[in-house]
């Protein structure tokens, strides 16, 4: 039995929603409105030769604490929330990736390279009043790179455990 011209109509469709969903997601871009978000505050802050920057203020919302969540270390386990959370930033250098973690252990995430502005290793996870970013110097003109107010330090790149 031959398909319809309506029913080819209809899958091509879908093949070519599938098709663009696959280079958006290879290309990098943002998965929801809210990580978009965060990445234009974080642009903003850029353009505006911020010093200090607010986590509250750039990823707006329910969230708790926030974590650091790069391909390099793997998943991260929160006792406080009995769950496993899988890296959302990539494993390339200059990549990064945050998670904001919600009371009930739901989370929102945030991923870049430096397309957009940097951001150095939280040194694990940060409450969300402690959640504060100062301007480093250690960043390019085109690509700065704001890290932890709490932990100016880079911890090592290893599979970690946060309680």
């Amino acid at each position: 039995m031959s398909a319809t011209k309506s029913e080819r109509h209809y899958w091509l469709g879908v093949a070519a929603l599938l098709g663009m969903l696959f280079i958006w997601h290879r290309l990098g871009y943002p998965y929801s409105f809210d990580e978009a978000r965060f990445l234009y505050r974080l642009s903003e802050a850029k353009a505006n030769n911020a010093q200090t920057r607010d986590l509250a203020e750039l990823m707006p919302g329910d969230w708790e604490m926030v974590c650091e969540s790069d391909g390099y270390d793997g998943p991260l386990y929160l006792e406080r929330y009995g769950k496993t959370y899988e890296p959302v930033g990539r494993p390339q250098d200059a990549s990064w990736g945050l998670i904001f973690i919600s009371a009930d252990g739901s989370f929102t995430a945030a991923s870049g390279s430096c397309r957009e502005p940097g951001l150095e290793p939280l040194g694990g996870c940060l409450e969300r009043k402690e959640a504060l970013l100062v301007r480093s110097e250690r960043g390019r003109a085109d690509c700065p790179v704001f890290i932890s107010a709490k932990h100016k330090r880079m911890r090592p790149w290893s599979a970690h455990q946060q309680n």
